[in-house]
């Protein structure tokens, strides 16, 4: 039997989220605070996305759509006003007519799919018997 690597995953999202209310915490510029916690949200699912197709190819559909659902709609957009907006405040931005408050609230339910496809992936794996 595999190695289910999903429980791993699910703490590194985890993690994340913590990480990112740290670096609010404790950098007092929120532009750079938000940059650092952009790359993080966008570095995680690539490197998630990377270790899983290395271990298992695309064996898990349902999870890799999860994945580039947040990564693609709001990970990378959001990095990108950030980035190439530099000074500017984020409510003031919009990515193809959509707020930036919009976008962030919406990413945050977004980043709880991922998480939860990621839990549900860890369980069925776990109950399987191979």
């Amino acid at each position: 039997m595999r190695r289910n690597a999903f429980l791993g995953y699910l703490v590194a999202q985890l993690i994340v989220i913590f990480a990112v209310m740290f670096l609010f915490k404790f950098i007092a510029d929120r532009q750079v605070a938000a940059t650092i916690a952009g790359v993080l949200f966008v570095g995680l699912p690539m490197l998630l996305m990377a270790f899983e197709y290395r271990r298992a190819d695309t064996e898990e559909v349902v999870w890799y759509v999860g994945v580039m659902q947040f990564w693609t709609l709001f990970a990378l957009p959001i990095l990108g006003l950030r980035v190439f907006n530099w000074g500017v405040p984020f409510d003031q931005l919009a990515f193809l007519g959509i707020p930036g408050p919009v976008l962030h609230q919406w990413s945050s339910k977004s980043y709880m799919v991922m998480m939860v496809l990621t839990a549900w992936t860890w369980w069925k794996l776990s109950r399987k018997k191979v």
